[in-house]
């Protein structure tokens, strides 16, 4: 029950994004190793977005966008 809590605080702050069949195409077709952070980066592309937030920056190579820990987000 506590995660719920957590969660819709920060819903609050966020926007969630629709992952769409054009973004699982993307995904499917793209050279990317790890298909959640593919997911993740066509899912940005699609929104213009313009930098991805995370914890493991090296799952995130040879992309076109920044990358950031959520400290350097934060301190930038």
């Amino acid at each position: 029950m506590e995660a719920r809590k957590v969660l819709a605080k920060f819903k609050v702050l966020v926007e969630i994004l629709p992952v769409t069949n054009k973004i699982l195409n993307l995904t499917l077709a793209s050279n990317q190793k790890g298909f959640e952070d593919a997911i993740q980066y066509f899912t940005a592309i699609e929104h213009d977005m313009e930098i991805i937030t995370t914890r493991s920056k090296k799952d995130f190579k040879n992309i076109n966008l920044p990358i950031l820990t959520a400290k350097e987000f934060i301190i930038r």
